[in-house]
């Protein structure tokens, strides 16, 4: 797996990875997870589209009705691997 992350991304991958812990998958908003890291809501959504690229992620969103939506960040079982760094 390729681990070329600049800092930033390393870090949203780190801390979302901590979050999944408990269930399996993360489920913050992109405004919680921006707020605790000190992050633009923008740049978090680019991070999230470059690990998602590369395969460190996965998002999965579902409509719960009335204009609501459920997102889950699953982590790839290769993180590890990176996050040991």
């Amino acid at each position: 797996m390729n681990t070329n992350l600049s800092i930033q991304e390393a870090t949203v991958l780190s801390y979302v990875e901590s979050l999944a812990k408990q269930k399996g998958y993360c489920f913050a908003s992109n405004e919680f997870i921006s707020r605790n890291l000190g992050l633009n809501e923008r740049t978090l959504y680019r991070i999230f589209n470059k690990l998602e690229g590369r395969k460190y992620i996965t998002r999965i969103t579902k409509s719960i009705g009335n204009n609501g939506k459920q997102r889950k960040i699953y982590i790839s079982p290769d993180v590890k691997l990176v996050s040991c760094m």
